[in-house]
Order: C-alpha cells, then structure tokens, then sequence
C-alpha cells in the first residue's frame, strides 16, 4: 500500500494542475462573430460619437505657477 503513495500524490498533482487549467481555459470570454463586434465597439464607447477632440487648456494654471 505504501508503495503505490507516491503515485497517488503524483496523480493528485497531475490532476491539479489540469483542473486549474481548464478552469482557466472554460473562463475566459467566448470571441464574438465579426459582425457583431463593430456594433458592440460603437455602442461601448460613447466618447467616440463626439465630434472634437477634448482640449485642455492650462494656461490659468501657469500663469499662477509663474507667480510664487
């Protein structure tokens, strides 16, 4: 019985690892059709329908730092 231990512990590693492989693998998110992914994308982002580009303006900011 003591003889086959070491087996049975190399077969619990074994089965170890491959359960936490698959869990890994069977978790990840399924790929979308082509299709759908263009209507997903524009639909995710909502900063994409603006027509400008967002401007940030720091001159009030240096114009202080120049006074201390």
């Amino acid at each position: 019985m003591y003889a086959l231990l070491p087996y049975f512990w190399m077969l619990c590693m074994v089965g170890l690892i491959t359960a936490t492989i698959v869990a890994a693998v069977m978790g990840r998110p399924k790929k979308q059709p082509k299709g759908a992914a263009v209507a997903t994308e524009a639909a995710a982002d909502p900063l994409a329908q603006m027509d400008a580009d967002p401007v940030l303006d720091f001159g009030d900011e240096l114009a202080q730092m120049d006074r201390k």
